[in-house]
């Protein structure tokens, strides 16, 4: 690869507007920080994962996210592990951030205390814009809600909503989500018709509220394969669990049979392919440490794409380690794509690879490159700093294999940071 076309390619790709296609943002600058100190901020997300995996004790990491023990001390545990993790796209992202925000020579012993004095002395709230707006060009990041408000900051924020609570039902700190629903959206539930008007009545609240897209994460728990269930069978599973909470049983709400969740997602689906609507779906690796992979293949949506064409479904992640699959599907359906938020940090190569393939294989507007996917916002910009470059390499590839000009590789690489998902998510005037 020619220096000269990969410098050119990247100067016009550093100048272009951005919109981020998946975020975990707080709602607002007000609430912009999510640690007292930095390894508080730090260590909430992706980089405890690989610490994680690399040894660090779930005690040790408690450890160090407790801002009352000494910050020397806490870094003692984190140290070894980092030294292991930095050069993974987590560490690498975080090492980015650090250098060209704060102006330090990346994170380690030497500047682990002169940087975390540095956080602390930023006024958050304007960090929070300075770090989306100035640094990282980025027009608007679509923000991921469960059941807060979906009305956020518009300068910032579109949001992406959970129909979840309707599909899996949960119990969380003594309250479930059924409750929830009836306190807001519908009174007494009693049957499975009283749940799908509850439905109804919440979703239509959301898209008032303004919502871009509905997402799903179900990956997390259970295989992405939703079989039909006929309207029968699951009234009567529905009855069997309203039996169960009128017995006092209302941690069981969180027992929805397997027919019952894969009913209710169909039915989801169903009001969406009516509305037309965006659907974001986690597949490929999930979070954290410890899960069943093979729950997030994206060929077990296989029959949904068939059977809901006015859908758009957005498949998050390049569905690593299935990108190949997710190509498939996207090649084949008219209605799928393919989003690359998180991607590039959970592997930068196989990000840059995977690109490579999706531009052989599919007309390149079934692709948006760039999703932070974070929870705090110094890491979107490490992680928008990857992306870039990832853009940026793997066009100049393709520029010195005489696939396309320079010329088209600039307008490739704004179609996939910013148009195709203007165009996806349905934006105008942004």
């Amino acid at each position: 690869m020619a220096k000269e076309t990969y410098n050119i390619i990247l100067r016009a790709i550093e100048e272009m507007p951005v919109i981020d296609t998946h975020e975990h943002l707080p709602t607002g600058v007000e609430e912009s920080r999510r640690g007292e100190d930095i390894l508080g901020e730090y260590l909430t997300h992706y980089l405890s994962s690989d610490l994680i995996s690399a040894g660090l004790s779930a005690d040790d990491l408690a450890k160090a996210l407790d801002p009352s023990l000494p910050l020397m001390e806490r870094w003692d545990l984190v140290e070894p592990f980092w030294e292991v993790s930095r050069y993974t796209g987590y560490g690498r992202a975080l090492d980015i951030a650090v250098r060209d925000i704060y102006g330090f020579d990346g994170i380690c012993r030497k500047t682990i205390e002169e940087l975390d004095q540095a956080f602390r002395e930023k006024d958050h709230d304007q960090h929070f814009r300075y770090v989306l707006k100035e640094l990282c060009n980025i027009k608007v990041s679509l923000l991921d809600i469960d059941t807060g408000s979906c009305r956020v900051d518009p300068d910032l924020f579109r949001c992406a909503w959970h129909p979840e609570d309707y599909i899996m039902p949960t119990m969380e700190e003594g309250s479930s989500s059924i409750q929830r629903v009836e306190k807001a959206y519908g009174g007494e539930i009693r049957s499975l018709d009283d749940w799908m008007d509850a439905f109804a009545r919440e979703l239509d609240v959301r898209l008032n509220q303004g919502i871009a897209a509905l997402k799903i994460g179900l990956a997390y728990v259970r295989p992405l394969r939703f079989e039909k269930t006929d309207y029968a069978t699951a009234k009567e599973c529905f009855a069997s669990v309203a039996s169960r909470r009128n017995q006092g049983e209302e941690g069981q709400w969180n027992l929805f049979s397997r027919e019952l969740q894969d009913f209710m997602m169909h039915h989801v689906l169903k009001v969406a392919n009516k509305k037309h609507l965006i659907l974001q779906i986690h597949t490929g690796l999930q979070e954290g440490n410890g899960n069943t992979i093979a729950n997030s293949d994206p060929s077990l949506l296989n029959n949904l794409f068939l059977d809901y064409p006015n859908v758009t479904f957005d498949l998050f992640h390049i569905s690593y380690p299935y990108q190949g699959v997710a190509c498939v599907l996207a090649k084949n359906f008219p209605n799928v794509f393919i989003d690359m938020c998180w991607a590039h940090i959970i592997s930068p190569s196989a990000a840059r690879q995977a690109l490579a393939d999706f531009l052989d294989a599919l007309p390149y507007n079934k692709i948006s490159g760039f999703g932070g996917d974070y929870l705090f916002v110094d890491g979107v910009y490490g992680h928008l700093y990857l992306a870039r470059r990832n853009i940026c390499e793997t066009l100049a590839l393709k520029v010195e294999e005489g696939v396309f000009s320079v010329d088209t590789a600039i307008k490739i690489a704004y179609h996939l940071l910013y148009e195709n998902p203007r165009r996806i998510f349905r934006w105008e005037g942004i």
